[in-house]
């Protein structure tokens, strides 16, 4: 489980990175980055910026790094 744990929370941190990396360049060239969680056929638009998003991502994986290390000190 402490495994699962640590691949998870690189993966997620990974993509975290990634994807404010990509808001960054995104604002840099003028483009809009959001993305919309609401329902664009019903003129609802809860646009939610990539850096919201990929911050989110880092914190779940975060978490879940240090839960790999406190399973790690839990075992004996």
């Amino acid at each position: 489980m402490r495994k699962a744990f640590l691949w998870i929370g690189v993966l997620l941190c990974g993509l975290g990175v990634a994807v404010i990396a990509a808001g960054v360049v995104m604002r840099h060239l003028g483009l809009s980055a959001s993305y919309n969680f609401g329902d664009a056929a019903k003129f609802e638009f809860v646009l939610v910026p990539f850096w919201q998003i990929g911050l989110c991502s880092a914190a779940v994986g975060a978490a879940c790094l240090a839960a790999s290390r406190w399973l790690k000190r839990a075992t004996p």
